[in-house]
């Protein structure tokens, strides 16, 4: 059985979407909250079609002893017309915002890094669009929940040409 997104609903009705691995188990959730299905499903296909470009960065939960990834993608220009990847309130305006209670850091690709830098925007100015689901006692285990999140971006790649 192949990962599956769950949408979930939030009290105030916004959207956050959890990725599933095979097995059932949580293995991603959006970092931010979606005003509507369509913003949700543009935002699930843009990180789909981008998966080759995700910088995914390990860290360390300040108050514990659990490790957390996060996946970003870079901020950039689309189109040539110079509109650039939505941030922070222009995340909003577009019809998303950061969900409430993330966690995550910033740092190097695959490696453990330093504290979380503002929500939504990575330290590198990039964009954080997923988070772990769960936290990891070791490094390795962590580095592996991110490894098998790629791969199931790459699945529902192929799921959708």
């Amino acid at each position: 059985m192949p990962a599956s997104l769950m949408v979930r609903t939030a009290g105030d009705g916004e959207l956050t979407w959890v990725l599933l691995a095979a097995n059932g188990r949580p293995l991603a959730r959006s970092a931010s909250a979606y005003r509507t299905d369509e913003a949700l499903a543009a935002a699930w296909r843009e990180l789909v079609a981008d998966r080759a470009v995700l910088s995914i960065r390990l860290a360390r939960d300040g108050d514990g002893p659990d490790w957390w990834w996060t996946a970003t993608l870079p901020a950039r220009s689309v189109g040539g017309g110079g509109a650039a990847r939505p941030t922070g309130g222009a995340a909003r305006a577009a019809g998303s915002r950061a969900a409430p209670g993330t966690r995550g850091a910033a740092g190097s690709r695959l490696a453990a890094a330093g504290p979380a830098g503002a929500v939504g925007v990575a330290a590198n100015g990039g964009v954080v669009v997923a988070r772990s689901a769960r936290g990891y006692l070791r490094p390795d285990q962590c580095r592996g929940g991110a490894s098998g999140f790629v791969s199931a971006l790459s699945g529902f790649a192929r799921r959708l040409r």
